[in-house]
């Protein structure tokens, strides 16, 4: 029962890598709430968490509604109070998306507005008790498309978006004195409804298991790893060890999206000054 003190908000609980993160929370002693617009899903989610299933709320919710998720927020802490870990996780993804000269740009853009919109609207919402409390996490699920050079999407443009988000509301949290803390994390290949088409594409393909998602979510959320806040993190990272290296991860500028040039020295260097 080690996060019995953490008050979790879960968004796109109700299936996939969003359920993994739920019942990993769960289990080790948090009080969860889930979201996402299927009341169904949700209430199998809180049915799977077993004996700590009372521990567990479906709020049915439009992550992008102002309206529904301020509901939200009022219904978590009606129930649990104040929420201490936001994990926006609830995404949308157009597979065999058309090239962007030939796409249809409203389509394009409304996935893009799903997937950043979304974490605006809940982290408007849920940030400020956070702030006032004076403690609070806030995961990003971000994805590899978002970070290295594939091709691009309006699922790879919005994930890049998210992890870019990460750092800057670190820094704003930073200077404006909070301690909440920000993550950006990589939950790899995982085969979810949402991957489907790649499954069915690429049958051998090495998929990384959603609960792994979970167990980094656990430990970010248990406050070991505060010190990596900002920071784009993978489940196959060893957050010891990058704990042990900090001094040259900061250095380095390691996890962090970052333009690279040439200096006045002809040294090669982030400060454009």
């Amino acid at each position: 029962m080690t996060l019995s003190n953490e008050v979790a908000v879960v968004t796109g609980g109700g299936r996939g890598i969003g359920r993994a993160i739920a019942l990993a929370l769960a289990a080790e002693g948090a009080k969860v709430a889930v979201l996402a617009r299927s009341r169904d899903e949700l209430e199998e989610t809180a049915a799977l968490a077993g004996d700590a299933a009372p521990r567990v709320l479906a709020v049915p919710a439009d992550v992008t509604d102002e309206a529904a998720v301020a509901d939200a927020v009022a219904r978590v802490h009606d129930r649990f109070g104040p929420t201490t870990l936001l994990v926006n996780n609830a995404a949308v993804y157009t597979p065999d998306e058309p090239p962007l000269w030939e796409a249809d740009l409203g389509a394009w853009w409304r996935d893009v507005e799903s997937n950043v919109r979304g974490p605006l609207v809940c982290i408007r919402a849920f940030l400020p008790t956070m702030v006032a409390e004076g403690r609070g996490r806030i995961v990003t699920l971000g994805s590899d498309s978002g970070v290295l050079p594939y091709p691009l999407t309006s699922y790879s443009f919005g994930k890049s978006a998210l992890v870019r988000l990460t750092e800057t509301l670190g820094v704003s949290l930073d200077r404006a004195g909070s301690p909440v803390r920000t993550f950006a994390i990589s939950p790899g290949a995982v085969n979810t409804r949402l991957t489907a088409t790649f499954a069915a594409k690429f049958p051998d393909m090495d998929w990384t298991p959603a609960e792994h998602s979970g167990r980094l979510v656990t430990a970010l959320a248990s406050g070991r790893y505060d010190a990596l806040h900002g920071r784009y993190l993978s489940v196959d990272h060893d957050l010891d060890v990058l704990l042990e290296r900090l001094e040259e991860v900061r250095k380095e500028e390691l996890l962090v999206q970052r333009m690279r040039v040439y200096g006045r020295d002809g040294a090669i260097t982030t400060d454009w000054e």
